[in-house]
């Protein structure tokens, strides 16, 4: 090989090897930024599973002169924390791979102290800019609308009142509560049409699930089909799934899937043991005010049907006994009274988890071969259920 021809063709393999190391470094995240008020530390970038309700630090490097570089590589954009040590100084942003800046000052940071329950203090900053990430645009635009603001502080200013009448500010939230939900699922729902790749998209909805128990099974699906490509492969469409598989299995005609739980003596009790009568669960909670609130109500059914075949049966999603055993105490409930297990750390209940308990009180009535009729969490639902199965 001639010498200009070698030399000729180590250059393009030379430009080969650059083209690479370009596209490769173009895959990466590279996330650079200061924090104002903070000189020296740590810094983690932390990512949270909702599956499980764990956290994992993704990358750390020390925090020098009051900056960072952090790098490597995600699989699509995902909602994590930096997490600034000692201090526990956090700054929530959408990593995605590309170049990333955050510019944030420690001035006005939301401080919170958890450790009576056993956990950490830290402060949230209020103030900082994230520049270079998509996703956070659209998201931060969604939380910064205007709309968004305004009900935000009216909910703030509800917060703060302390109102006589109870039940009236409780009725009043609960209005601005409807009007909330119905902008935000209007906005969702445009934003998804007109961007349905994008993950913000489907972490919106995912957060708006989670606050809107009463949605139903096709609801969730109709939604879902709508998100395409990048969204379709996120975390929060695989969570959004996840759950959407688990409210099937206790859709009305399906099976109950059957438990054991103890009661007060801790004898055991077991579900498919009922087997032969219409059984009504009510999930509930010593600390769960309109569960306490509905008691009257249920001991009245429970007086009306049990002699023509109904039974029921209270799960308490109290972790401490000595709670539960108390409202017992208080309530005399003439039914069947078992406590739900909290068998893995920072997690939901077992059962309440196995029925997809939305939020307390839950209701679930089943048929005399063990199948679901209802789930819902209103009690007219199971009133009106009731009297066509006694009529």
């Amino acid at each position: 090989m001639k010498t200009s021809t070698k030399i000729n063709f180590l250059m393009g393999l030379m430009l080969i090897i650059a083209g690479s190391c370009n596209q490769k470094n173009a895959k990466d995240y590279v996330i650079t930024g200061s924090i104002r008020g903070i000189n020296e530390g740590m810094i983690k970038l932390v990512s949270y599973m909702d599956s499980n309700r764990t956290s994992k630090v993704i990358d750390s490097v020390l925090f020098k002169n009051g900056t960072f570089e952090l790098k490597g590589k995600v699989q699509g954009p995902e909602l994590m924390t930096l997490l600034i040590t000692p201090g526990n100084w956090a700054v929530r942003l959408f990593v995605e791979n590309g170049k990333i800046t955050v510019d944030g000052d420690t001035t006005g940071a939301e401080h919170y102290d958890y450790t009576a329950y056993g956990m950490d203090k830290g402060a949230n900053l209020t103030k900082f800019k994230v520049s270079g990430s998509r996703t956070q645009d659209e998201y931060q635009k969604f939380e910064n609308d205007p709309q968004q603001l305004k009900f935000k502080s009216v909910f703030a200013e509800l917060n703060k009142a302390k109102a006589a009448d109870y039940e009236a500010q409780r009725a009043q939230a609960d209005s601005i509560s409807k009007l909330y939900k119905a902008w935000q699922w209007n906005y969702i729902n445009d934003f998804v049409a007109k961007n349905p790749t994008s993950v913000a998209g489907v972490y919106m909805f995912s957060n708006y699930y989670q606050f809107e128990p009463g949605m139903t099974v096709s609801e969730i699906e109709s939604m879902l089909a709508k998100f395409e490509s990048t969204a379709k492969a996120s975390v929060y469409y695989a969570g959004l799934a996840r759950q959407l598989e688990m409210r099937k299995r206790v859709a009305p005609g399906s099976l109950a899937p059957d438990f054991t739980l103890l009661k007060r003596d801790s004898t055991s009790f077991t579900l498919s043991s009922l087997k032969g009568k219409y059984v009504m669960i009510d999930f509930w909670a010593s600390w769960c005010k309109p569960c306490r609130e509905a008691i009257p109500h249920w001991k009245q059914v429970y007086q009306k049907y049990k002699d023509k075949g109904l039974e029921m049966v209270s799960v308490s999603n109290d972790s401490r006994w000595k709670d539960w055993f108390k409202a017992l105490d208080q309530e005399r409930m003439p039914w069947i009274q078992v406590c739900d297990e909290f068998p893995v750390k920072n997690m939901p209940a077992r059962v309440g988890t196995l029925y997809q308990t939305p939020s307390l009180p839950c209701y679930v009535l089943l048929d005399k071969e063990g199948k679901i009729l209802v789930h819902t969490i209103t009690e007219k639902d199971i009133d009106n259920k009731l009297a066509t199965v006694f009529k």
